[in-house]
């Protein structure tokens, strides 16, 4: 079968091909009066892509040369001398047309049908009526605005597609030509709120948005966005006074962004740049951080658009997400009120804070206080009187966890190294011992008077991301420094430890009550795996083959945000219902 033979053709070379008047290509159409026969070149628009075909006018009747209308439809084309006829052959659907000319008659897989127009000759070509031949061959031919619109795979097929604008729903509209979709940019632009009007002249399309002005037409795959040309990747086309064009040549060019795949669209495009550490304030709103703008960001899921900035990073959400906390690099305490968007200084202390944790009635904030992080302390949000709990004088604690009923806090610390010197001043260090520096867990039981600090472990293993579960049992990922042995899952109950993931590429761990969390890496794809301790069995959330680099579940709803790596940094993504969508860019 042979192939379309036609490459992109610029408009300009197109058009000083056209005939000064402007006959609708559909062979019934009548232009200026002429008794001569002439031949000419039109542009066709076939399945979105410019092709330019043959055209005789002969007493105002246009036709086009038979052998183009084949090429356009992949069919073979053929003369035999012999009989005096012309043979167009397409195997998908099968249909064999035999025409001869001047008669008004053809031959259909054998069938005698009659031509509304009659085929011409001139030259060695025969020229047929184009939408005649075009439906026989299984596809439909219409002309608007000066150009031929051709499906060759069935009708122009009418759809309607419901997608998100911001969160919002919206119904567009659009034709399949062939298997290429285009969408009505009377749709797209009333969800942008811009305006679309078509020149009747000269077919021109422009769209309206605020001072963004954006032009193109028919003949030409260029688009013009506020004097920037870009290049379409299929052509555009005008039916029934409706402009159509690619989606996300339209969106882009409004200044929004599109994923399709989820059907959403962004007017004003989505958030770029570096975000990390989201936290839930509620089920459709996500607090994230901007470490390239040392800011914070309250993100609406629904619409991926910021409710507000917030000039400052690290903040620690509260319990009932109306608060968060942070402290400046002065030591001093602050917290946001997250709907009144103000902020209180919370006493005057500025001794080093870390590890920011809210009591469950949001009254107060605990954290490990001291330069060294020796101690671990809670302040009284309404006077910020500090109170240190621990104040044992053991160097560099954190990771401190306050269990979901506030009666117990765990925390994380590591003895430090016994150094020996060569000489009595301690000028001239010969080494150092690290034995028994291993991190272990601490437990603390704040209902007791003496709140002692109870150790749970004292393995030689690393302990990270330790969480209580709502029973109160404990869970952590183990670690070692060797690459060949990977991390293990272990939870302690009643003072016994168990493995619940042994070995595993573990990047992130979390725990939502008495749910656990896991992101497992294997052949670089990354797996979230969710275990209930109730029965004991893991179930598998979600996979890809993206980096995941932590994890968030919503303690709302089956939710999942995480952060992935990307080439501009991490984003945030949210797995819902099994399907992904990107929140930032």
């Amino acid at each position: 079968m042979k192939k379309i033979i036609a490459g992109t053709v610029m408009a300009t070379a197109l058009l000083t091909a056209l005939p000064s008047s402007w006959p609708a290509l559909d062979g019934h159409a009548y232009a200026a009066a002429k008794k001569n026969t002439a031949a000419s070149h039109y542009i066709v628009n076939v399945n979105g892509n410019l092709m330019t075909v043959r055209s005789l006018h002969r007493s105002g009747t246009v036709l086009l040369a038979g052998s183009d209308m084949a090429k356009l439809f992949s069919a073979d084309y053929r003369y035999d001398p012999k009989h005096q006829y012309y043979e167009i052959r397409r195997t998908s659907p099968n249909i064999r047309i035999v025409l001869q000319t001047g008669k008004k008659a053809a031959l259909v897989n054998g069938k005698s049908i009659s031509l509304s127009v009659a085929p011409q000759r001139f030259g060695q070509e025969l020229y047929v009526d184009a939408k005649q031949i075009a439906a026989l061959l299984g596809g439909q031919w219409k002309a608007e605005a000066g150009v031929a619109i051709v499906s060759t795979s069935g009708s122009f097929r009418p759809f309607r597609e419901t997608w998100q604008v911001n969160g919002s729903t919206a119904t567009i509209h659009g034709l399949v030509l062939g298997q290429t979709s285009f969408y009505s940019v009377n749709d797209v632009a009333a969800a942008f709120g811009a305006t679309v009007h078509v020149d009747k002249k000269t077919s021109m399309v422009k769209v309206k948005k605020g001072n963004r002005t954006i032009i193109f037409n028919p003949f030409s795959y260029v688009l013009n966005a506020g004097g920037k040309k870009t290049s379409l990747p299929t052509a555009p086309f005008i039916q029934n006074g409706v402009p159509y064009i690619n989606l996300s040549a339209i969106v882009y060019a409004l200044g929004g962004e599109i994923e399709e795949q989820e059907r959403f669209i962004a007017t004003s495009g989505f958030i770029k740049g570096t975000s990390i550490h989201p936290q839930w304030i509620n089920q459709n709103t996500l607090l994230i951080s901007r470490p390239d703008e040392a800011s914070s960001l309250l993100l609406d899921i629904r619409s991926r658009t910021a409710l507000r900035s917030i000039n400052e990073m690290d903040l620690t959400l509260s319990p009932d997400g109306k608060k968060a906390a942070y402290v400046d690099e002065n030591g001093h305490l602050f917290v946001i009120d997250l709907v009144s968007n103000t902020v209180q200084q919370i006493g005057e202390d500025d001794e080093v804070k870390t590890d920011l944790v809210w009591s469950s009635d949001g009254r107060s904030l605990y954290c490990i206080y001291g330069s060294n992080n020796e101690a671990v302390a809670v302040v009284a949000l309404d006077n910020g009187t500090i109170t240190k709990i621990i104040d044992d004088k053991v160097k560099y604690k954190t990771d401190l966890r306050l269990s979901p009923d506030g009666t117990k806090l765990l925390y994380t610390v590591a003895n430090e190294g016994k150094t020996n010197y060569t000489d009595d001043q301690r000028t001239d260090v010969d080494s150092i011992d690290t034995s028994g520096t291993d991190p272990q867990l601490i437990l603390v039981d704040l209902s007791s008077p003496t709140k002692q600090p109870t150790p749970l472990t004292s393995s030689s293993d690393n302990k990270v991301d330790s969480a209580f579960l709502s029973n109160y049992d404990i869970v952590y990922v183990s670690a070692t420094d060797d690459d060949m042995s990977p991390p293990s899952l272990k939870m302690i109950r009643n003072g016994v430890e168990q493995t619940l993931l042994d070995k595993q590429n573990i990047i992130d761990m979390a725990v939502v009550k008495s749910r656990i969390y896991v992101v497992v890496e294997a052949n670089g794809l990354y797996t979230i795996r969710c275990f209930d301790p109730s029965t004991k069995s893991w179930k598998i959330i979600g996979r890809t083959k993206h980096e995941i680099t932590s994890i968030a579940p919503s303690p709302y709803d089956d939710q999942i945000t995480v952060t992935m790596a990307t080439d501009g940094g991490e984003n945030v993504s949210l797995l819902r219902h099994g399907s992904w969508m990107n929140l930032t860019k």
